[in-house]
Formats: C-alpha cells, structure tokens, sequence
C-alpha cells in the first residue's frame, strides 16, 4: 500500500484548473503523493486520495450540490443553460431528486437495460458496415458519436436521422460542467441549450397529440397522471439525460478503442477471445474516464486528510484521481484488462442514490460497439491518437484518425 507523505497537510495549495487540464493524470499523481485537497477557486475545493473520494460521495455532511448553488457559484448567465444545471435531477437531492430521477428509473433499470443489448447490437453491427475501408476517417464522428445518440433516440423515440443534430448541440452544452465554467463560450452554449430545449419539447407536446410507442410519450402519460414537476421541468429532465447520456458514452467509447489500437496484444486477445470485452470496458473507463470528478456541497465543516473543509462549499472529489492512487489499484499507470481488482461497484458511474442512472446502458453501448468492430473490421489500425482533455465534469477528446484494412 502507498503511504502517502503527509507534507503539505492544514492548507489546501491553490491550483490554476487551466495547469491541470492538458496533461491531469501527472499532475494530479504528483498533487496527490503530498495534498490530500487541492483548491480550485473561491469556495471551490477538490479532494484527491481514493479513500476520500469514496467516503465523501456518500458522506452525510456531503451532499449533492443544488443547481442553483452551482449556477452561482461558476457564474453561468441567466438563461436556457443555467435552467437546465438548476433544474436537472442530478443537482438536486432528497424529495425533488427522486420526483424527478424517479419518471427514468424503471427505464434505465438494470434489467431493463439488458432487454435493449439486442437493438444496440443492431445499430452497432450498420454503423460498422458502413464505416469506410481503405482511407483514414475520424474514428470519434464516425462511430464513437453515432453509437450512443442513436441509442438515446431510440429509446426516446426521436428520429433516428436526427441523432446528429442534437449531438452535436449535446456536446457543446456538456461545457456547463466545466471545473470553471467557459464564459467564452458562453454564446455558444446557450445557442446550443435553446435548440436542444425548443428541440425536445416540440417532440414531447407532438406526443401529447399523438402517441406513440416510445418513451417520450409514456414520459407525458405519466406526467398528465401526477403532474408533480411542470411540463418545463419534465423536458428539463429529459435534455440532462441526453448530455449525460451521449457525450461520455462517446469519449468513453473512442478512448477504448483507442487504449486497444495503442496495446496491440490486448486488442488480438479480444479480438481471439470477445468474454475479455467486458473487462476492456472496465478498464478503459477507469484508465480514461469520461467525467473526472463528481460535486458535492459541504453542509458541515468535514475533515478530509487534516485538512478542515467548511460548510457551504464546492467540494469536488476526484473520481479520475482515486483511479490511478495505488491504494485503489495495484499499478494503476498500467492499462490491463485482465486486472481484478476493480471495486464491486466501479468508481467512474459515483455512489449512493446519484449514481449514473445510464450506467447498464453505457456499458451495453461500448460492448456491443466493440464486439461490431473486432467482428466485422478486426484489423482497424490507428494513424492518430486522441487525447482525453480535462481533469473535472465531462471531459473533451481530441479526433482519431483511424483506417480499416
């Protein structure tokens, strides 16, 4: 077990977010050896070590942090996207979090999940089909992107054709999760928020008029029965699910591949073997993640490694960095899909009632994905490799460029 040196405990050094970002995994190992929490801003700290980061997540005097109390904290201008971090289930807790989380549980149930593996196989087995042979394309347009928005869609009962419309408008609004939030892009975000609200309520009021059978209009039977949120917040719920649901399955899934094409062996080892897929999975999204820290707010002064955090603050805690501590996994800087020391319940997805609601989903979309590639274009070489940018909330990844012999 590492013993972490203990330098540096009583006060949280503060570190500029833009130094963290470009290369986080080794400034976030050489934080870690020697602070316990780093601190980001103003009211805004992060907690690093892999046993704090589990205890915090469902630590009493922790709680998810509210909407609102995010919105202003980052400074996100009124409007479209600061309606939706105010409003979406996963900012907010006890009686308002289960009203609203509550209408997609059944939906996105494990078992329920399961039930859609033949579909997603589907749509995987014609995206692969379609990928072009003999030139280089970029891997994350052409299929990372493809494979979880066009899932979503169905599940929703969006046209399917319209998958790219709203990801691409996804991705932009997936900024609002930034550790600092973007007001340089600010334009662009709340252009991107309005066409995904106008977008999706159109959809959903053309449900109340003629149903079908998708989950958009058991979403407006269900809500015209127990109308509990307003008809704003219910479309609120369903665009939080659509960013949460596209854009990391997307980075996710690129950087699986990616991890693979980079270990040649383990890429023929599932590529001989496909009951190693599951295990690539795991792997790759702890090696990778695809969202680097979850928030929490302090409602009680919280000792974290002898260091005191007061109440009132932005206390994130680091998922990414608890992923690569040795006192998590053994040689964590080693990308190995065999190892067995992954906690019962995987870190990236969080804990207790918050945790990844879309978590069977993802793992069924980059199985399925990946079992397409290595049937049908097992001898995928990569001519670029991406990287994963960012240290907190949904991370960025660069293009791939990748050619199918």
């Amino acid at each position: 077990m590492n013993q972490h040196n203990p330098a540096g405990v009583g006060t949280p050094p503060f570190i500029d977010p833009r130094s963290l970002a470009e290369n986080p995994h080794a400034n976030l190992a050489a934080l870690r050896v020697h602070y316990p929490v780093i601190k980001l801003g103003e009211k805004h700290y992060m907690a690093l070590r892999a046993g704090d980061v589990q205890a915090m997540l469902t630590d009493p005097r922790t709680v998810q942090i509210e909407g609102p109390d995010y919105a202003a904290i980052q400074r996100i201008p009124d409007g479209t996207a600061k309606r939706l971090v105010s409003g979406f289930f996963l900012f907010s807790n006890g009686d308002a979090h289960r009203a609203r989380r509550g209408r997609f549980a059944r939906t996105f149930a494990h078992g329920a999940m399961r039930s859609v593996r033949g579909r997603v196989r589907t749509v995987a087995n014609e995206i692969v089909a379609r990928l072009p042979r003999g030139e280089s394309f970029d891997f994350v347009d052409g299929m990372a992107s493809r494979i979880p928005s066009e899932m979503i869609a169905a599940i929703f009962g969006f046209p399917r054709g319209e998958a790219s419309y709203f990801a691409a408008r996804v991705y932009q609004l997936a900024r609002v999760t930034a550790p600092v939030y973007p007001h340089d892009e600010h334009d662009r975000i709340e252009a991107a928020a309005n066409e995904l609200h106008a977008y999706v309520e159109n959809h959903m009021r053309a449900r109340i008029e003629i149903p079908r059978d998708d989950l958009l209009t058991a979403l407006v039977v269900d809500w015209h029965r127990d109308p509990s949120i307003s008809f704003d917040d219910l479309v609120t719920q369903v665009l939080g699910i659509l960013v949460g649901g596209s854009d990391t399955t997307r980075t996710a899934f690129a950087m699986l591949v990616a991890l693979l094409l980079g270990h040649r062996d383990q890429w023929e080892a599932v590529r001989t073997n496909p009951a190693l897929i599951p295990g690539a999975v795991e792997e790759a999204i702890r090696f990778e993640p695809p969202v680097g820290s979850v928030v929490r707010f302090t409602v009680d002064h919280v000792d974290i490694g002898g260091v005191t955090i007061e109440p009132g603050v932005m206390l994130r805690v680091s998922t990414m960095s608890a992923m690569r501590d040795p006192d998590l996994y053994g040689a964590p800087d080693s990308f190995d899909i065999t190892r067995t020391d992954h906690p019962r319940l995987h870190p990236a997805f969080g804990a207790g009632p918050h945790r990844c609601i879309g978590e069977m989903l993802a793992r069924i979309e980059m199985q399925e994905g990946l079992h397409a590639l290595i049937t049908a274009a097992p001898h995928i070489e990569m001519d670029t490799a991406p990287r994963m940018t960012g240290f907190a909330g949904i991370r960025r990844i660069t293009p791939m460029q990748v050619r199918i012999r």
